[in-house]
């Protein structure tokens, strides 16, 4: 009886759940619309979308139809949709021919009616057409209107009823299908309305606006999807520096190196190369450039570590592609990630902010090319603290460009460690003002890649943005408003590995194909990089829209026949409940997972937020109050600090030279002094509010001496697979909690480190593999499962942990979700190293 109690109350609260997202988690979203497998594709994977498959519909004296088309067709006869009636069938179709394209309307096997123009601008997939049909059947006459241009016709063999068989695409009568895509369709008469947003995100069943199930669509591709999903589109690596940009002359992306410009036209999925005639001027080191529309060029520039007597600007001409050498101006110091932009009427090249020589910036800098000079500009108003990682818009017609967020600290000095803002401020190049907008505090960590994409009405900019200490990370889309701040994330995310500082990523609109473009370029050394490119439909939907949209969209509530017996389930199960927890106040079983249960109080109960330090998962730091004080490790104070304590765990500490060694391995060791004592005594500040740990120095060894006030999570789990034999009182699972949170110093991955990790790992496995027997046995497959997860992320391909994962899932899920699991597996092993895994899945679980 329990167990039936805790099933219904356990059905309940998903229940409860279901209607709070379905009643008050509905926002409307803009319709993306139906895309058609076309001729490219073979015949039975071409789409076919039958209206009213499931609910033939009786149209009197007049038949509507209505929507949007988009083609992008430029080789092809297709059709758009076909009409069968009682007698006759009629039909759109499309034709591009000798450059010219045509809808035309037909009588089936009859006559042509109307041969209706299309202008070839508008053949762009995603530029939208709107179509409206309109039957007369009582006179016996069409009107079709195209952008609301009108096309009539007449005798056409109508009768005064028909019963629409109304296919788009593919049909009974024709396989051929164009390009195309369709959404917001409406079919009606002067009685009745249908409407069909094609707002699905998967599956063959078509919902009208009010959630009825009506009609059927073979092979569907729904374009929701690329206004969520990021494609990639493109991938080329480099051995030697590449740069890139965009062009709003073409809309096309280009990546250039020294000797030759690679053109990526992303409506064709296409890219050209070209040979430079000579070779650019400019040495690249990073890369950098600012595209002028005004001129169609684009200016290459290095700011810092030009070779002496060499230009550190030139100019590349789009057209003749030849280059001009433009000045050799530069700074005193690198300027990593600093913005650059130009003023309105783009003959003025402003930058801004970066980072170099241990030194975050704010100085504004315009270049003078007649004296070839990056002059400093002062700017009235508010003040921009230093930084570098902010983004920076276009120049807008009141010759103002807004600058977003970054990284860095208020004095400029990276030795007192850096933070994260999310400000916003608006710089007037016409008046030399600043005006910061708002200052906001996301629940997030993230800082913007280099640009902004302002909407077109003004009122809101996306930004990709993603934490940039962390090098294996995800990077997504967000939408601000510049009124208030607010904002909310507008894609999926993207990996990105962002092992250097030199990576760099951008974001541009293509305005012909409607498209965001996002390009990743991964260094692994200063001059092999891989560039990567993603796309995504714009507008871009929300993770709420998408999430609403993923079954299907409701605009209307639901009518009290259909809630009336819900209700009365709810409020049944409600008194069920209440009953039972009186009669069994204390037998009553939690509804969430027993192991999960078993976790949440482990975590509970275990996780210290006094005097700790997190070295496994997240690297975090609390302080003797419970401060989360993560903030004050710098990245270069965060190796120092870590590495002492590693090396105060069994090593006794670590000699200075030998710190000077690991953290300034380019520097004479002598040379490294200052800075060296600078850095620990920053150390020293940040820990100072910890208690049980304390920094010493003796004999020229740094150590780092901690009592049991002190909280250590590495320490913990190490000691305990250090320990032997009887010595063992607890086993590996009794750190769950601990192990769970993450790998070991997974964000970071200095050299000296790999020892470290190569032996906690090593006696990690030899815990945790013993044990998937023994909880198979048991049949604890919930917490089998978390230790093969935590064992594959280790040694992605471990056997033994890859058995007791599929046999757990085959229990548990059944053998067709273990088979999904096993196929992603092989798949992996033989795209990560060129061969196939020798073990069937059958020889696994037998």
């Amino acid at each position: 009886m329990r167990e039936l109690f805790n099933c219904l109350r356990g059905r309940f609260i998903t229940f409860k759940i279901g209607l709070f997202f379905l009643f008050f988690h509905i926002i409307g979203a803009q319709a993306q619309g139906l895309m058609f497998n076309s001729n490219d594709s073979l015949l039975n994977k071409r789409t076919s979308y039958d209206i009213f498959s499931t609910h033939p519909q009786l149209f009197q004296d007049r038949l509507s139809i209505s929507f949007d088309l988009s083609l992008w067709d430029t080789k092809n006869l297709g059709y758009i949709f076909n009409l069968a009636g009682k007698n006759n069938s009629y039909s759109l179709s499309y034709l591009y021919f000798n450059g010219a394209a045509y809808l035309n309307f037909n009588i089936d096997r009859k006559s042509n009616k109307l041969k209706i123009p299309i202008q070839t601008s508008q053949l762009h997939k995603r530029k939208w057409i709107k179509v409206k049909v309109d039957f007369n059947l009582k006179e016996d006459n069409v009107k079709i209107y195209i952008d609301n241009q009108l096309y009539p016709a007449n005798g056409l063999g109508l009768e005064d009823t028909i019963t629409a068989k109304l296919i788009f695409g593919k049909n009974q009568y024709y396989m051929e299908v164009p390009n195309m895509a369709i959404k917001n369709l409406v079919v009606g008469d002067n009685q009745k309305s249908y409407s069909f947003p094609l707002d699905e995100s998967g599956g063959n069943i078509v919902h009208s606006d009010n959630g009825e199930e009506i009609g059927l669509v073979e092979n569907p591709v729904w374009l929701i999807n690329d206004s969520y999903y990021w494609k990639l589109s493109y991938e080329h690596a480099f051995k030697q520096v590449a740069g890139l940009n965009f062009t709003p002359i073409d809309q096309n992306l280009f990546i250039y190196t020294r000797d030759s410009l690679i053109v990526y036209d992303s409506e064709k999925g296409s890219a050209v190369s070209t040979i430079f005639k000579k070779q650019a001027p400019v040495a690249l080191l990073l890369g950098k450039s600012i595209f002028n529309a005004k001129e169609d060029k684009c200016y290459i520039y290095e700011a810092f570590n030009v070779p002496s007597g060499t230009p550190s600007i030139a100019a590349l001409d789009m057209k003749s592609m030849t280059w001009e050498t433009i000045g050799k101006a530069q700074f005193i110091g690198q300027r990593h990630h600093h913005n650059i932009f130009y003023n309105k009427t783009q003959d003025s090249i402003y930058l801004f902010g970066g980072y170099g020589l241990y030194t975050y910036y704010n100085n504004f800098f315009k270049y003078n090319r007649k004296d070839d000079k990056w002059q400093k500009v002062v700017f009235k108003g508010d003040t921009i603290t230093p930084r570098f990682f902010s983004a920076v818009s276009n120049v807008n017609a009141n010759n103002e460009v807004y600058l977003f967020g970054g990284y860095g600290n208020e004095s400029g000095s990276q030795i007192v460690g850096g933070r994260q803002y999310y400000d916003l401020y608006c710089i007037n190049l016409q008046t030399h003002t600043i005006k910061k907008i708002w200052d906001i505090h996301p629940n997030e960590v993230f800082v913007p890649a280099n640009n902004l994409i302002l909407s077109s009405d003004g009122k809101y900019f996306y930004a990709l943005c993603y934490p940039h200490e962390i090098f294996k990370t995800n990077i997504r889309l967000y939408k601000f408003s510049i009124k208030d701040g607010s904002y909310q994330i507008v894609s999926a995310s993207i990996p990105v590995v962002s092992e250097r500082i030199e990576s760099d990523i951008n974001l541009f609109l293509n305005n012909k194909t409607n498209q965001l473009l996002c390009t990743i370029q991964e260094f692994t050394d200063p001059n092999n990089s891989t560039i990567k490119v993603y796309s995504l439909s714009y507008p871009p939907v929300s993770a709420a829209s998408y999430s609403q949209f993923h079954k299907w969209q409701i605009k209307h509530w639901f009518k009290l026949i259909y809630i009336a017996p819900l209700l009365a389930i709810v409020l049944l199960i409600l008194v069920l409940i209440r009953f039972y927890k009186k009669k069994n106040p204390r037998n009553i079983i939690p509804v969430i997972d027993e192991f999960e249960d078993e976790v949440q109080d482990r975590q509970k109960t275990d996780e210290r937020k006094v005097n700790a330090v997190y070295l496994l998962g997240e690297f975090m730091v609390f302080d003797k109050k419970g401060r989360d004080i993560t903030y004050l490790f710098s990245p270069k104070i965060k190796q120092l600090f870590i590495l002492i304590l590693l090396y105060s765990k069994d090593n006794n500490g670590i000699p200075s030279k030998k710190i000077s060694h690991l953290l300034w391995p380019d520097k004479d060791a002598a040379k490294t002094k200052n800075i060296k004592g600078v850095t620990l005594n920053h150390l020293r500040s940040a820990i100072a509010d910890i208690d049980g740990i304390e920094l010493t120095f003796l004999n020229d060894i740094y150590f780092l001496n901690t009592d049991e006030a002190f909280f250590c999570d590495y320490y913990i789990v190490w000691d305990m697979l250090k320990k032997e034999g009887n010595e063992k009182q607890e086993t590996i699972i009794d750190y769950f909690e601990l192990i769970n949170r993450g790998s070991f110093l997974s964000n970071m991955t200095d050299l000296w480190l790999d020892a470290f990790k190569a032996d906690f790992e090593e006696q990690l496995l030899n815990q945790l593999l013993p044990q998937l027997d023994k909880l198979y046995a048991e049949e604890n497959y919930k917490l089998l499962l978390e230790i093969s997860r935590l064992i594959l992320n280790v040694d992605v391909f471990n056997d033994t942990a890859l058995k007791y994962q599929l046999k757990s899932y085959r229990r548990i899920k059944g053998i067709d979700y273990a088979k999904k699991i096993y196929d992603q597996f092989v798949t992996e092993y033989k795209k990560s190293l060129g061969v196939d895994y020798a073990v069937s899945l059958d020889k696994i679980l037998h």
